[in-house]
């Protein structure tokens, strides 16, 4: 019996596995190229490779092979299924080449591409230097050519295309590209970043834009597409395309975060939005502040604020906790969603009042985050542990305390550092691809050997 169970465990082992894979990704007239090579290793030779593997949806297998030549497959959905051929080696090298259609919006062209890898082993995209590109959770080389490196599956976004570009944005509209790039170092010296793509900039009608995105929004940023409304004034078209630019750099910091709460990154694009109207000149609303009153001639103007000190001061005497979780598409009531961006920003320019470039450090340790969070308590814990503060601005249950407060927070000054930012980069090295053992496999050989091995076993049972 003992023997039996020497012959079943024999046969039920399974030697350690590993795969990396490397992508070559190029653009063909309305396609995208994938050339992947599956780079399989085991710590024992095995006879073949058995894989299942799910590609991108709508894709279109152009070759499978591998050093012994073409491969058959079953490809169904987005699954594909196949076995190597037979060899006897530690080391096999698959080269699968398959194509994805470009999706073409807004004059734009825009690929999606969730590319599978091996959990526990090393992925690697190599790509053309596209307008924008990013993959969320890996580290990325920006240069000449771009390189993608994560461990297991990889996701990326490519958009590139317009007929008009700049150092930062690409678009197909009228807009003049050189009055928001007049105003970039805004968002970048206030996070201390510099990312290495360019946003593309879409400008609606009204209408279209009310149908595709928030009604009550102004502008929207949507995986590296900013979007404005074409019938705002140029100071109100490029206050927004800043706000929108600063979602775009925090998205590079916050990619870890895969809760919907918005108030860090809607505080500080709300900030970036405050400074600009001011070196534009335009009066804003306060936030949770008095009426702001000026003459111009004979006329006298009333700017309303939509928030008084009273609406903090009822937040706070009530114990609430809601803003904490807050994000804009969460509320249907005006209220709500206005206090949220307030609350936010109030909380930056107290965080800011005492030095410009304090968030600074906080955007590299941001980085330096290597892990997903989905966890709304965790999330927090971890961004306010970064920030070494309480995320209650201006907070007291006095309400004069609280008006002197957001008085100074209303009046102060905005010092932004002008520098060109820590450029968000990693060097990525690409292995060369080992060489495999020898192509003549004599299989006979293999069979022989497993049948002497079986009929020795048998033999010693018998004895």
């Amino acid at each position: 019996m003992k023997k039996l169970l020497l012959i079943f465990l024999l046969l039920v082992f399974i030697f350690p596995v590993y795969g990396e894979i490397i992508y070559n990704i190029n653009p063909i007239e309305d396609k995208l190229l994938i050339n992947s090579t599956i780079i399989l290793r085991s710590d024992e030779k095995l006879d073949y490779w058995k894989l299942k593997l799910m590609l991108p949806k709508n894709t279109e297998i152009t070759e499978l092979k591998d050093e012994i030549g073409k491969i058959n497959y079953n490809f169904s959905g987005n699954k594909l299924e196949f076995k190597t051929n037979r060899k006897k080696a530690k080391i096999r090298i698959v080269n699968l080449i398959f194509k994805k259609d470009l999706k073409e919006e807004y004059g734009f062209k825009i690929a999606e591409l969730n590319l599978f890898g091996f959990k526990n082993d090393t992925t690697i995209l190599i790509s053309p230097h596209f307008q924008y590109f990013f993959a969320p959770d890996a580290n990325v080389e920006y240069g000449e050519k771009i390189k993608a490196k994560k461990m297991g599956a990889i996701y990326v976004r490519i958009i590139f295309g317009g007929k008009k570009e700049s150092k930062h944005y690409f678009t197909n509209s009228n807009l003049n590209l050189s009055l928001p790039e007049k105003y970039y170092w805004i968002p970048e010296g206030i996070t201390g970043l510099k990312v290495p793509v360019k946003f593309g900039i879409v400008s609606l009608s009204g209408d279209e834009y009310n149908i595709t995105l928030e009604k009550w929004s102004s502008g929207t940023y949507d995986n590296g597409i900013i979007f404005i409304r074409e019938e705002e004034d140029i100071k109100d078209k490029i206050a927004t395309i800043m706000h929108e630019t600063t979602h775009g750099i925090n998205s590079f910091a916050l990619n870890w975060d895969k809760t919907n709460i918005s108030w860090f990154d809607e505080g500080v694009a709300c900030y970036v939005t405050a400074v600009v109207y001011r070196m534009l000149n335009k009066t804003r609303p306060q936030i949770f502040g008095k009426d702001v009153r000026w003459r111009e001639g004979r006329t006298t103007y009333i700017l309303k604020s939509d928030l008084k000190p009273e609406d903090l001061f009822n937040y706070y005497r009530k114990g609430e906790n809601w803003v904490s979780y807050w994000y804009p598409a969460k509320y249907k009531e005006k209220y709500r969603r206005e206090f949220g961006y307030a609350y936010s920003e109030l909380f930056i320019r107290e965080y800011l009042k005492e030095n410009g470039s304090a968030l600074h450090k906080v955007y590299q340790n941001l980085l330096k985050i290597n892990k997903s969070v989905e966890n709304e308590i965790e999330r927090n814990s971890i961004l306010l542990h970064i920030l070494g503060k309480k995320f209650k601005p201006c907070y007291s249950l006095n309400l004069d305390k609280i008006k002197n407060c957001t008085d100074d927070l209303n009046e102060m000054s905005f010092e932004v550092p002008i520098r060109e930012g820590k450029e968000i980069n990693y060097e990525i090295e690409v292995p060369e691809l080992p060489k495999t053992e020898d192509n003549s496999f004599a299989l006979q050989k293999f069979f022989d050997r497993i049948i002497e091995f079986f009929s020795k076993l048998i033999s010693g049972m018998f004895k």
